[in-house]
């Protein structure tokens, strides 16, 4: 589908990564640039048998990594020959940082006019925060995500899973592909900005529409935040938890009439019901509820674990989880995706194959830059 395509993928850790995946899970060929210490993802336990981390594993299949220290002028030659090149680069630098090393956006896109910049950042590329260093907890805090995410006590609660960083991965990979199709009809590149904080912000539309008309958005105010008690998460019987999504009128009264309790149908969306709700789940475990609620109809949901999702009949049916990773966000039929490839097991692993296919350089060329600590292989 994509095996046109050369992406240069300067990311490290999750979001550049996971944006750049997708592409390679669908035939573009992602050269993986990557520091002389390796993208920090690399470093971060657990370590397999042959000491690859379970985090880079999951996010660079099918990618091949070129070692280059930027720092040197030499490997930033070889990154602006590449450049002319590549039809998508991704990176996820602070606003500044290439443009400091004489690499930025304009000076790669003055190599090649054709070329799709996606810079995927905390704050943006403009605004006082531009340049502030932050991590997904960070980004959830400035977008006020984390102040309606609470405990019961209404202490906020970090997340489960790195929730702005996964949308903004989804948002530039949205935008890459926009660009494309764009680059089809005008024959010109664009760059694209996806943020954090843009990405965390604008999937909460709902929540801030509703506080501009006046609404509450203190914790378990939100209309799908625990206020209702339809829909909600449940403590069972045996300390696990129930989640119930009742949110359609039909739905509520189907659970109502399952558990025997018709007098609830006219208190759907009543916050003092919510206690008796929770009394009647704290009479039996979670998987009597599941066979109670789950074909019910009601969207009624156990809370599942990670080694429970991994024997899910649905997840399995689906192939939604492979040996080392997730299986990609979107699938088509017939079928888009390439086969799964390999991972760059260590830095630069690459280097020689990837400077001599698409910069025709010869071994002893490569030599002097392996020498000199340009490139790293």
């Amino acid at each position: 589908m994509l095996d046109s395509l050369l992406v240069l993928d300067l990311s490290a850790y999750l979001p550049g990564p996971y944006l750049t995946q997708t592409l390679a899970d669908f035939g573009a060929r992602v050269v993986k640039v990557e520091p002389p210490g390796g993208d920090p993802a690399r470093h971060v336990p657990p370590h397999d048998e042959e000491g690859v981390s379970a985090a880079f594993r999951a996010l660079n299949h099918g990618k091949r990594s070129l070692g280059l220290d930027l720092k040197q002028s030499a490997a930033r030659d070889l990154l602006l020959r590449l450049v002319e090149q590549a039809d998508v680069l991704v990176e996820g630098f602070r606003p500044g940082v290439l443009e400091r090393l004489g690499v930025g956006s304009a000076s790669c896109r003055e190599r090649n006019p054709r070329l799709i910049w996606c810079s995927v950042s905390g704050y943006g590329q403009d605004g006082p925060a531009a340049a502030t260093a932050g991590h997904d907890i960070n980004y959830l805090a400035s977008s006020g995500a984390l102040s309606i995410t609470t405990c019961r006590e209404g202490h906020p609660a970090v997340p489960g899973l790195q929730v702005a960083d996964a949308l903004a991965a989804l948002a530039g990979l949205s935008g890459v592909l926009l660009a494309l199709c764009e680059r089809e009809r005008s024959g010109l590149g664009r760059m694209v900005d996806a943020s954090m904080l843009d990405a965390a912000v604008s999937v909460q539309g709902l929540h801030f529409a509703a506080q501009a008309l006046g609404a509450s958005a203190a914790p378990r105010a939100m209309p799908l935040n625990g206020v209702f008690p339809c829909y909600d998460l449940y403590p069972t019987a045996d300390g696990r938890a129930f989640a119930l999504g009742a949110l359609e009128p039909k739905f509520w009264a189907r659970f109502c009439d399952v558990v025997g309790r018709p007098e609830w149908v006219a208190r759907q969306f009543d916050p003092s019901l919510r206690d008796e709700v929770a009394g009647l789940f704290a009479e039996r475990t979670r998987d009597e509820w599941r066979v109670v609620l789950e074909t019910a109809g009601c969207c009624g949901s156990p809370v599942l674990d990670y080694s429970e999702v991994r024997e899910d009949p649905q997840v399995r049916a689906r192939g939604l989880l492979e040996e080392a990773r997730a299986a990609p966000p979107v699938r088509f039929s017939p079928s888009l995706r390439r086969p799964a490839a390999a991972v760059p097991a260590r830095v630069g692993a690459d280097s020689r194959a990837v400077l001599s296919e698409f910069l025709n350089l010869d071994s002893a060329s490569v030599d002097a830059l392996v020498e000199s600590g340009a490139v790293v292989a």
